[in-house]
């Protein structure tokens, strides 16, 4: 099946269950590929024919679906594919609330939602992280991308105390390290606002640069924060 044709094979899919559909133009459609309407409900919908091919559904397509979402007043956003779909995408689709249905060209459905991910199959918490792969950055000097150092002067179970980008001695209390841990071990990821939500002291920038030390944590930017490496 074509692409166009799984298009409209999808836009059938949601007309059959009492949807108005507007199919967009295969070119320019800004991230959409249909419009389903019903009372109140406005859903934006992404296609990606993938079956039986390499590629995946990966966390930037999702990101930019939640983007074409806001922009065209969506109340709800839905990728359908017929192929797969990265851990990663479906640890971003349950953050940002978006549905993931798998839909083969025979109309069956044997995927839907987001599936669960088992990010901490290797059984880590936080004390082993914490023991061996933060304290041992006592004394060195962590750089961002942006070439922003922090130097670290001493790891403890109370607190980080570290010399900031702009010279100023700072100190980040454990509970925030450990929230941001636990967070990832549990859902696969944590956001800088997550952090900053749950923590006054608003030093989500240092938390993350810290946390990005350990090996199986690596930054993502959008939405900014850390999520887990597949082991």
């Amino acid at each position: 099946m074509k692409p166009r044709e799984y298009e409209l094979f999808v836009g059938d899919y949601f007309r059959q269950q009492g949807y108005e559909i507007e199919i967009t133009p295969e070119t320019g459609d800004w991230g959409v590929d249909i419009f389903a309407r019903k009372s109140n409900e406005k859903i934006a919908i992404q296609v990606k024919n993938y079956g039986g091919g390499t590629r995946k559904i990966n966390r930037q397509m999702v990101m930019e679906l939640c983007g074409a979402k806001e922009y065209f007043d969506c109340t709800r956003a839905i990728m359908v594919t017929s192929g797969d779909v990265m851990d990663d995408a479906v640890m971003v689709a349950r953050k940002l609330e978006i549905d993931i249905i798998y839909l083969d060209g025979k109309g069956n459905e044997s995927v839907s939602r987001q599936r669960d991910v088992d990010v901490n199959s290797q059984g880590l918490d936080f004390d082993t992280i914490w023991s061996k792969y933060i304290i041992p950055l006592a004394g060195k000097t962590l750089k961002r991308e942006n070439g922003n150092e922090n130097q670290i002067l001493e790891v403890d179970w109370g607190e980080v105390k570290r010399i900031t980008s702009n010279g100023k001695i700072g100190k980040i209390k454990i509970e925030i390290f450990k929230y941001a841990v636990n967070k990832i071990l549990k859902e696969g990821f944590v956001t800088r606002d997550d952090i900053n939500q749950n923590y006054a002291g608003r030093a989500s920038s240092g938390v993350v640069l810290i946390l990005s030390q350990v090996p199986f944590f690596e930054l993502m930017k959008c939405p900014m924060g850390l999520q887990m490496v597949k082991l």
